[in-house]
């Protein structure tokens, strides 16, 4: 008997390479941080890391962790809600802040799939176009970097003002080269505002980039600031996170290392941080603890963070989810 090998039809085959890369997301991430964190735990003192963990202060830890995360949350929505409020229309805080919150469950599995569904949330919610709310989340981000430049041009300056020292393996000149290039990327887009502004007045009114030519000084130091906020926040949680495992970083360091620790922890490489955050601390901060300290740590880290998150999230769920379902829902004819 000979056995006919299957044949698929176009659509058939499309389907199935959408599945394929579908499941090929979701697991390589996996995969990455199963190799990463492989690496360390096969280096690591069993005794030392169980000791390491078992004295951890605890009563410090989770208070330290999960009180800034619920605050990011609001000024997140807020910041959010401030930037429809300016250059779009108003919106309701709370039809920001619920759904933000409910879909943090959706962070679990993975981080772009929820700001995806947020995107689409509010595109229908505050009935926004995708590129002019691509634009407002640009106007964000971007000043939101400019904004934590700042702060850590200012930390730099002291340190060399007082001699402070500097045990980061990372060089500080690679460091001052980084915060040069974010200063020159923020001298760049006011050159070309001001160039389409004055030059090229019909090109000023793309959707993507609009705000930037609509937006007021006022608009600049309300971001800014509460951007200082959550990153003056984020280094003290992280600061006392840290001490609880009895890992003491000296606070110039960690204010001017963080950003990158945070961004290194964030890449998209790795399932909920994990691997990619330890990583990132034991590699930039390594004069400061042992290896086990730092493999507790991290691992503690990334995990109450999601877990808070996810505790976040079924708590706004009841409320959210006849939003979410009603904005995301098909308009019916007639």
């Amino acid at each position: 008997m000979t056995i006919k090998p299957l044949k698929f039809s176009p659509p058939e085959l499309e389907e199935r390479e959408k599945k394929s890369l579908h499941i090929g997301r979701r697991v390589i991430p996996f995969l990455i941080s199963v190799l990463i964190l492989s690496y360390y735990f096969h280096k690591i003192d069993w005794k030392e890391l169980g000791r390491a963990t078992l004295s951890a202060n605890l009563l410090l830890f989770f208070p330290a962790r999960i009180i800034p995360l619920f605050i990011y949350l609001l000024i997140d929505a807020y910041l959010l809600q401030r930037l429809l409020l300016w250059f779009h229309q108003p919106i309701k805080y709370s039809e920001i802040v619920y759904p933000r919150a409910s879909l943090y469950l959706l962070a679990l599995v993975n981080v772009q799939l929820s700001n995806g569904g947020m995107f689409l949330y509010l595109m229908r919610k505050a009935q926004i176009k995708a590129e002019k709310l691509a634009g407002l989340v640009l106007f964000r981000f971007a000043w939101s970097v400019w904004s934590i430049n700042l702060g850590l041009s200012l930390a730099l300056l002291v340190v060399f003002i007082l001699g402070l020292p500097f045990r980061s393996p990372l060089s500080l000149k690679l460091i001052l080269f980084g915060v040069g290039v974010i200063w020159g990327s923020l001298v760049l887009c006011l050159v070309l505002v001001y160039y389409y502004k004055n030059h090229r007045p019909e090109r000023a009114h793309r959707p993507l980039w609009a705000v930037f030519f609509q937006a007021r000084a006022r608009h600049y130091l309300e971001v800014a600031g509460y951007t200082l906020l959550l990153a003056v926040i984020g280094v003290l949680n992280n600061y006392f996170c840290a001490l609880s495992f009895k890992i003491r970083i000296p606070l110039h360091e960690l204010i001017v290392l963080l950003p990158l620790a945070d961004l290194i922890s964030a890449l998209p490489i790795a399932f909920a941080g994990l691997g990619t955050t330890t990583f990132a601390w034991q590699n930039l901060f390594r004069p400061y603890a042992t290896p086990e300290q730092f493999l507790s740590f991290t691992l503690a880290l990334p995990v109450t963070t999601y877990l808070t998150r996810a505790v976040f999230a079924l708590f706004a769920l009841p409320r959210a989810g006849k939003e979410i379902q009603k904005a995301l829902s098909p308009p019916q004819s007639g």
